[in-house]
């Protein structure tokens, strides 16, 4: 088979409004939009009501699917009866991003996530008839109706193990000294608060980076602010809500009340104290924003849960801790905060 040229493709996020933004392919020369992937994406975000952190996460895999195919010469179709090929050129490619996991092969957990976008995409191609019919029964194994006798799709053909056994692939959790290792890391008093606020509350990345400051409040017991009616200290609340600039989400059902020990709220008003320094900040309703940059960038910005992931992996390597992985230290995190809670 004779290979193309490789495709330049990238994703992008494409604000709807204030609140609403999806994200979407973009490839060839002139970076257009990759319009059956684009309906899929909106579908999603749109049509189910889907996290604007999925849209993104699905337009990474299918820009890989794009890619792959176009570098090949297959249509849509043609890929489907091609996919098991496609995973294991998946399961051959290292990563070649910066990021977690670069220059690695990825793991079973991580093919899972594609695979569904995969075949996702693929049904949503075949409801508007842009796949012939053959497409699904290449991809899903299916059974007749019992009342119609239609035909009703089961399960992929092709499936990962999307979590691995605890022997495998996930290593114990970090000890209280391995904590307070990452936790001394932190050059900053942002990163100080923002550890120390994951760790007392066991909150996850996207939950961190969607805060904003009228979310945390700091009172004494037996005060209010107005609006809240919770009296029993210090605390925060995880909203749900969209529109956070980098895609960021918390997927919280309603709203969650977390009390915070006083050791994290000491360590939130030093980062105030340091927050005046930088400009822009002031304007910004987040917590937790970006510093100056060194080409300029005055900071002020929404923190990225990429940022805040990579910062967790400098720390630990920074604190000598190079064994102690992402998914260890998060872990970890409850240890702390029972530590603190008596």
């Amino acid at each position: 088979m004779v290979m193309l040229a490789p495709m330049h493709a990238e994703i992008v996020r494409v604000p709807v409004s204030d609140e609403l933004a999806y994200w979407t392919v973009l490839a060839g020369p002139t970076l257009s939009v990759v319009g059956d992937i684009d309906d899929y994406l909106r579908h999603l975000r749109f049509g189910r009501a889907c996290k604007e952190s999925t849209t993104k996460t699905y337009a990474g895999h299918l820009k890989r699917l794009h890619v792959w195919c176009d570098e090949r010469g297959l249509s849509r179709s043609d890929a489907a009866f091609r996919l098991a090929t496609y995973v294991m050129h998946l399961r051959t490619t290292r990563r070649a991003t910066s990021g977690r996991g670069f220059g690695r092969l990825p793991e079973e957990s991580a093919l899972a996530p594609a695979l569904a976008a995969n075949h996702g995409f693929y049904l949503h191609l075949a409801d508007l008839g842009r796949v012939e019919a053959g497409v699904i029964d290449a991809l899903f194994t299916t059974v007749p109706a019992r009342s119609d006798g239609g035909t009703v799709a089961v399960r992929p053909r092709i499936r990962v193990d999307s979590r691995p056994s605890h022997a495998s692939a996930r290593p114990p959790a970090a000890t209280h000294d391995e904590f307070a290792g990452v936790l001394g890391a932190a050059q900053t008093t942002r990163d100080r608060c923002m550890v120390a606020l994951m760790a007392c509350c066991a909150l996850r990345v996207g939950q961190l980076v969607s805060l904003k400051r009228e979310d945390i409040h700091f009172v004494p017991v037996g005060r209010t602010v107005p609006g809240c009616s919770y009296l029993q200290g210090p605390h925060l609340h995880l909203r749900k809500r969209g529109g956070h600039p980098k895609g960021a989400a918390n997927k919280n059902r309603g709203t969650v009340i977390l009390p915070v020990p006083s050791p994290v709220e000491m360590l939130y008003a030093d980062w105030l104290r340091e927050r005046i320094g930088i400009r822009r900040a002031a304007d910004s309703p987040w917590a937790f924003v970006t510093f100056p940059g060194p080409t300029g960038d005055p900071g002020g910005e929404a923190l990225s849960a990429r940022r805040v992931q990579d910062l967790l992996a400098d720390l630990s390597a920074r604190a000598g801790r190079m064994s102690v992985g992402r998914s260890r230290w998060l872990r970890s995190v409850r240890l702390w905060s029972v530590s603190y809670s008596g």
